[in-house]
């Protein structure tokens, strides 16, 4: 995903509690509570405790909530996943934009709060190469979503319901990125294509932590 940015200076924030690489123009902070207008029952499998990433001056770039467990459904969306254990629809949580942006391919989102929505990428002659993985998320605006947390999705349901994030023909995606082997609080890193990566522990029912990366700042190469 890619927010517009004007100027990145050089702040390394650290905080208790919190992993970040050194020399990062980006930073991250806890956030303690949920919003305001998420309600039940969502706010119960939601974690309360959030992720803020700030720029350079330290403005707030998105906000990141996930879920406090996940199933194992079985029922890998792709054969190419590599986060084989969600199924396409699946709630993994929520992001708000302060200010908005643009989504992976450069597509405009407006400020608000969203839920994220697990997806693949068709593996079509329209999709292959179009991102390092093939996991993604779809951003959906929370008022506008009534699924279940766990409700399976068909391609063209999730998209139907992350055109309302764009107000175009065009779904809102945010692409993950290849996992830590663990990962204990939140981390946030730069790639080699200059993509940020938060990766946040996420809990599973049958016990454990599922890393979960999410490129929070980059965009689709050509």
């Amino acid at each position: 995903m890619m927010l517009r940015l004007t100027s990145i200076g050089l702040l390394l924030l650290t905080l208790p509690g919190v992993q970040t690489a050194q020399g990062e123009d980006f930073s991250v902070e806890a956030v303690k509570h949920l919003p305001k207008a998420v309600a039940e029952p969502l706010k119960s499998i939601l974690k309360p405790e959030g992720v803020r990433v700030l720029n350079g001056k330290g403005t707030p770039w998105c906000e990141v909530w996930i879920r406090r467990e996940i199933a194992d459904s079985g029922q890998p969306a792709s054969p190419e996943a590599v986060y084989p254990a969600f199924h396409s629809g699946v709630l993994l949580g929520l992001m708000r934009l302060p200010e908005g942006g643009t989504d992976y391919r450069g597509l405009p989102v407006g400020k608000g709060i969203y839920t994220m929505r697990y997806g693949v990428i068709p593996q079509d002659g329209n999709h292959v190469g179009a991102a390092p993985i093939v996991d993604f998320v779809l951003l959906v605006p929370l008022s506008e979503d009534s699924q279940s947390p766990d409700a399976h999705l068909t391609s063209e349901e999730l998209v139907e319901l992350s055109k309302k994030a764009s107000g175009t023909h065009h779904p809102t995606v945010i692409n993950l990125a290849f996992p830590p082997d663990s990962v204990e609080r939140p981390l946030l890193e730069k790639d080699d294509s200059d993509h940020w990566i938060l990766s946040l522990p996420l809990g599973q029912e049958s016990g454990g932590q599922l890393p979960l990366s999410i490129i929070v700042h980059g965009q689709a190469s050509g």
